[in-house]
């Protein structure tokens, strides 16, 4: 059961556009919610593509059949040939398992959109996911998070050495693969769907030659009914499609940074924070020679952060049309790439990629690219079926429980306690300085030194005042041990690290507790409608 409610909606550039505010659309384009907009999109865009599309096809074909795609893939893929196909895209760094549950759901929201607009559209519309292979960002991409077999939230961490390279150029060794999947075995549950679910991770694993390739294998599976196509941005013939953005790219310095800088001026002036912070003598390109560097402009020549590598701009440009696998796109000119390879009727958006968006989309004029519609993806908290059973024993309201955990949890210990601690003391403390107060006045007319003597003993008294509060609140605690060990439970599953649960957790451990038809359960009722929602499974 879903269930939409009113929380985790970041302020900023991203809530403004949720809600169809002038201020947020002209710098993010029209409004998802506009009758029109999709159609006139995909009118646009496929009108406008200049990719050959068997070229496309193919390549895509050849690397999806290869990390395990299904039929409905493969028919999806075929669609893509008729001229007035489009796709709805989303994408994401490829996570140790997928990452956290957000990339499953972008995934999702790309799928079920695809779908919808396919029917009101009545062309055809392709579900695509861009695994970010060329990011280098090893730190937040080696590991996730998983709750144990005591229900105790665990850091899987994958063991490679990294230089700086892209992911997707990363060596995944025998031994890193053999450790993770030991770990992996000794966190989940001891389930029923366990043992099937780590042989096809396994297999998976061993047949995967870097940790992206983990991913899109792992992905490919998950949605090998639905038909997502997957697209990996280092294949030799993604780069090659990725060559004229990027030639441009070094064509068009100048009126980049005019383009930028005005739109940078712009959002700061709206009040906008800017999600991309660059420098001022920054390009909007990368060195892929070995490690990913970023290429900065300097004394009329493109150079690496250090200066140890450096290109005139006819070397540069000749380096992105003959080697592109050597360059690569930042964050906001990726966009760019992708939409000059496909027909992009929609993006599927989380909160940090709709504000770097608003910087992004001053691009696409530049490149003559209609950029395509922006459509915030849904947000979910998983609830378990024993968490349900103890919001509903202890009368909590799950918006309240998701703002404030600590504040709820306070709540119901006192509402359960037979004596309030809190209030008991606050009275004794009060009593105590009243009583002390007019001590100290009665005892100064004796000798004023007395006055000064009544507030040290004052300070020692509150201090064995506090030592016995702490020693009622061990008593109340110790009493409430089951309340507070279901109230534990439910904070740490519903906002581990105080986060939102999407942010923190990955699927595995819900495909090991729950099995595959929970997964089929959840991809048939993930909501269309951009939100948070609660998904309440029952079994």
């Amino acid at each position: 059961m879903i269930k939409r409610i009113d929380t985790f909606i970041p302020a900023g550039i991203y809530h403004d556009y949720l809600q169809g505010l002038p201020q947020a659309t002209k710098f993010l384009g029209r409004h998802y919610s506009e009758t029109a907009v999709f159609a006139d999109t995909a009118d646009r865009v496929s009108n406008t593509c200049r990719t050959d599309r068997a070229e496309l096809v193919s390549l895509l074909l050849t690397y999806n059949r290869r990390v395990g795609c299904g039929a409905a893939t493969e028919a999806q893929l075929q669609k893509l040939t008729d001229p007035r196909a489009v796709v709805v895209a989303g994408g994401q760094q490829a996570g140790l398992l997928t990452g956290p549950l957000y990339t499953v759901y972008k995934a999702l929201a790309a799928v079920k959109l695809a779908a919808q607009l396919e029917t009101a559209l009545a062309r055809p519309v392709v579900p695509l996911f861009w695994l970010a292979s060329e990011d280098h960002d090893f730190a937040e991409a080696n590991h996730c998070y998983l709750q144990n077999r005591r229900q105790q939230l665990q850091k899987l961490e994958l063991l490679l050495t990294h230089h700086g390279e892209p992911l997707g150029r990363l060596e995944f060794t025998a031994a890193a693969k053999e450790t993770v999947l030991r770990e992996l075995a000794e966190i989940l549950p001891d389930s029923e769907f366990t043992p099937e679910l780590l042989a096809w991770l396994t297999a998976a694993c061993r047949q995967s030659a870097t940790p992206v390739e983990w991913c899109a294998r792992i992905l490919s599976k998950l949605f090998h009914e639905s038909g997502l196509v997957l697209f990996d941005p280092l294949l030799p013939e993604a780069r090659q499609l990725a060559a004229p953005v990027l030639v441009k790219a070094v064509e068009l310095r100048p009126e980049i940074e005019t383009a930028l800088a005005r739109r940078e001026a712009a959002l700061l002036e709206a009040g906008y924070q800017l999600q991309v912070q660059r420098a001022p003598d920054s390009t909007l390109l990368m060195s892929m020679d070995g490690r990913r560097t970023a290429l900065f402009y300097r004394h009329s020549q493109y150079s690496s952060r250090d200066g140890s590598l450096t290109w005139t701009e006819a070397e540069l440009s000749a380096l992105a049309a003959q080697k592109p696998q050597q360059v690569s796109a930042n964050v906001l000119l990726r966009p760019v790439v992708q939409d000059a390879i496909f027909p992009t009727v929609a993006m599927v958006l989380g909160p940090g990629e709709t504000a770097y968006y608003a910087q992004a989309l001053a691009l696409y004029p530049l490149f003559g690219l209609q950029p395509p519609c922006l459509v915030p993806r849904p947000s979910l908290t998983i609830l378990e079926p024993r968490l349900s059973r103890y919001l509903a024993r202890y009368q909590i309201d799950e918006t309240a429980f998701l703002a404030d955990p600590e504040g709820q949890l306070q709540q119901v210990l006192q509402a359960n306690s037979v004596v309030d601690v809190e209030a008991v003391f606050a009275t004794l403390r009060e009593g105590l300085a009243a009583a002390y107060e007019q001590a100290k006045s009665d005892l100064q007319q004796l000798n004023p030194q007395l006055g000064q003597l009544a507030e040290k003993n004052l300070q020692h008294v509150y201090q064995q005042a506090a030592y016995l509060e702490k020693k009622a609140q061990a008593e109340q605690k110790q009493q409430q041990h089951v309340t507070i060990r279901h109230l534990t439970a439910l904070r740490e599953a519903l906002r581990p690290l105080d986060k939102p649960q999407e942010r923190v957790f990955n699927l595995v451990q819900y495909l090991a507790k729950y099995g595959p038809d929970w997964w089929r359960q959840l991809q048939r009722e993930f909501p269309l409608q951009p939100g948070h929602y609660l998904y309440q499974y029952q079994q």
